[in-house]
């Protein structure tokens, strides 16, 4: 009943007005006293009312605010067609609304709105330029506003819009009694020949929004009969163009509800994208994310085949749930004429150097990769510290395989945040493997996000802490994922915004590091030459309890439990590796190359007590290329560990 009511409330009285420019003032956000603000929830969302001069407002805040607190300013009908609002707050913006839309853009409402323009500003911190949602009448003060204030208004989201109150009210019977006589009342008319005299509408002021070049998208309905969009959209069309500008329309073709003035709200999530497009507080240029060679390919591939398959390549942030589903959704509401294959490859505590050696069983046996996500700054740096050269070796095998398997694939690569990340950042460094993988990143071209900055820089904005919105944990709760997958939207709206015409991404010649695993692939377990105390287990579980990790159990492997069990292995190419269930029996193993001396590797792992954890370890890189042997044997040099679980032969 009440959105029966709401609706024909909207068609009987939909009002309008506008005033003349006014002087731009300072957009700095001058502190004003708090106001007294009573918590409520508006789908679902952190909603706070307070009044402005006796008119109600309201600020609702997202999960997460995107940096610098972008906002969307609703000026009329908040409840209505409100698709839009809920993806901007998805996306960490706020949203701001106070109730003067029955004033139809009066001065007395625009003074009202510089007082919430402030007060915002002042007691929620949000940005200096939100962009204007109007609907129907809303569109008198909104444009009237930006025409006062364009300095302050990023762009404008109309939703059939009124632009001229000699179209609507006055044309429309419907609204008359409630229209025209606010109309004249509240800009003063003497008469009505005075109201048709009048030269401030929202049309007749259009060649100060074009100066100011404020970004503008408007959805009508071809039938409207109360804003009709000849007198309206379409006449304000034809008059920025002249001015040189312009105003996107989506136009729905008929509708049959209200006049014509009523119908589902179409292409919200291209919405949502416009309005973050033109009024992110942090531009493309200051972000924490570089597009380098960009997304131009997979958006070609989505748009014109209708087909796609994406990867996501990490450790255990990956493999849980949360921004990986987050993208997906994205994907499938950004192409949503494309059929996408999503392909989680995320193994919890590998990073890169157990990567580089499972592209080809893991990622390209599916077939070509349009779009592949890359992860694993945080592993690296916990599993890996202290070896640049490793570190390197991987993520270059892993961009370079990526290359080589197919050129027409868009890299991204992502640096989640631990911390000791943090801690680098704090004292002025860049973290070790961010470092090295934006290294990877610039050579190939690759897309990069690094997390790592972003919360690093909001930390020290205090706008979160690590203890408390993260949990001092690298899974990030709901917080944490929220502001990942915020952050990974804003690089693919700017990645996909893009009008560069596809091109295969060129393959640098020279290597980062001539020992890097471009080869890198698993060789076969019936391969290994087995002697004592070794037997390959077709489906190995460890007897001796602990958890264990999908993939790396009840797989085949090869198993031994006693001291001095041997295999040896021949091998081509450059290096050789183990990948390990790593458990609390693990062992300190010997091995020799080629018949080299004897070296030890400890292959237990900090984490390897109570887990037996999927442990990628290297004992021979650097080598020449070639054919080579090699000779590994268990020890009781850790006592009570003396197994060894070997579920892949890693070769490059």
């Amino acid at each position: 009943m009440k959105s029966i009511i709401l609706r024909h409330f909207l068609c009987a009285f939909i009002c309008v007005i506008v005033l003349p420019a006014h002087a731009a003032p300072e957009t700095t956000a001058t502190p004003v006293p708090p106001v007294p603000v009573q918590d409520a929830k508006w789908n679902g969302y952190p909603q706070h009312h307070f009044t402005i001069g006796q008119h109600a407002a309201y600020v609702v805040s997202p999960e997460v605010s995107a940096p610098g607190k972008p906002w969307i300013w609703r000026t009329s009908w908040p409840d209505y067609h409100f698709e839009v609002d809920l993806e901007l707050l998805r996306c960490g913006y706020h949203i701001g609304y106070i109730e003067v839309v029955d004033m139809l853009g009066s001065d007395p409402s625009l003074d009202l709105m510089d007082q919430f323009y402030s007060q915002v500003r002042s007691q929620w911190g949000l940005s200096a330029s939100p962009a204007l949602e109007p609907n129907s009448r809303g569109g008198l003060h909104a444009y009237r506003y930006a025409v006062r204030h364009p300095e302050r208004v990023a762009c404008i989201l109309g939703d059939v819009p009124v632009m001229d109150f000699k179209s609507w009210p006055l044309k429309h019977p419907a609204s008359k009694v409630g229209g025209w006589p606010q109309v004249m009342q509240g800009y003063g008319f003497k008469n009505d020949a005075d109201a048709m005299a009048y030269t401030g509408n929202p049309i007749d002021t259009l060649a100060a929004i074009a100066k100011a070049e404020i970004p503008l998208r408007h959805t009508i309905c071809l039938t409207d009969q109360v804003v009709p969009p000849e007198q309206n959209t379409l006449e304000a069309k034809r008059r920025l163009q002249k001015f040189g500008w312009d105003v996107e329309v989506v136009a729905v073709k008929e509708s049959n509800d209200c006049e014509g003035h009523h119908f589902p709200f179409p292409e919200a999530f291209a919405s949502a994208r416009f309005v973050m497009n033109h009024s992110d507080v942090m531009p493309a240029a200051r972000e924490y994310f570089q597009l380098r060679d960009g997304l131009a390919i997979s958006k070609s591939k989505f748009l014109t085949q209708k087909t796609g398959r994406v990867a996501f390549l990490g450790g255990s942030i990956t493999y849980n749930g949360g921004w990986r589903d987050e993208l997906m959704n994205y994907l499938q509401k950004k192409f949503h004429d494309t059929q996408f294959e999503f392909i989680a490859a995320g193994i919890p505590s590998v990073g890169s150097n157990g990567h580089a050696f499972r592209m080809e069983s893991d990622i390209f046996s599916a077939g070509p990769v349009d779009l592949l996500f890359v992860e694993a700054a945080v592993n690296d740096i916990s599993n890996i510290p202290g070896k640049p050269d490793l570190m390197l070796r991987s993520m270059e095998g892993v961009i370079r395989q990526a290359r080589a398997a197919n050129p027409l694939t868009d890299i991204i690569q992502m640096h989640f945040v631990s911390a000791e990340s943090l801690k680098d950042h704090a004292d002025g460094k860049m973290p070790e493997a961010v470092g090295i993988h934006e290294k990877v990143a610039q050579h190939y071209g690759c897309v990069s996000l690094d997390l790592t900055r972003e919360c690093a820089d909001r930390i020290a904005a205090r706008e979160l802490t690590w203890a408390d919105e993260f949990q001092s944990n690298v899974h990030p709760p709901p917080y944490g994922q929220r502001l990942y997958s915020n952050s990974m939207m804003r690089m693919l709206d700017a990645g996909y915004s893009t009008t560069a015409k596809p091109k295969p991404h060129a393959t640098p010649k020279s290597l980062l590091d001539p020992a890097s695993y471009v080869n890198g692939h698993y060789s076969k377990l019936e391969n290994a030459m087995l002697g004592k105390g070794f037997t390959l287990d077709p489906k190995w579980h460890p007897e001796n309890g602990g958890e264990t990790r999908p993939g790396f159990v009840n797989v085949p492997a090869l198993v031994a439990s006693d001291a001095g069990s041997e295999f040896s292995y021949d091998f081509e190419g450059t290096a050789f590796g183990l990948f390990l269930a790593a458990g609390n029996d693990t062992c300190v193993l010997e091995f020799s190359i080629d018949e080299s001396p004897v070296r030890k590797l400890d292959s237990w792992s900090p984490w390897s007590g109570g887990l037996h954890l999927p442990w990628p370890i290297m004992l021979a890189d650097g080598l020449k290329n070639g054919k080579h042997h090699i000779h590994v044997r268990t020890t009781a040099e850790a006592k009570s560990r003396t197994a060894l679980h070997v579920i892949h032969v890693l070769v490059s």
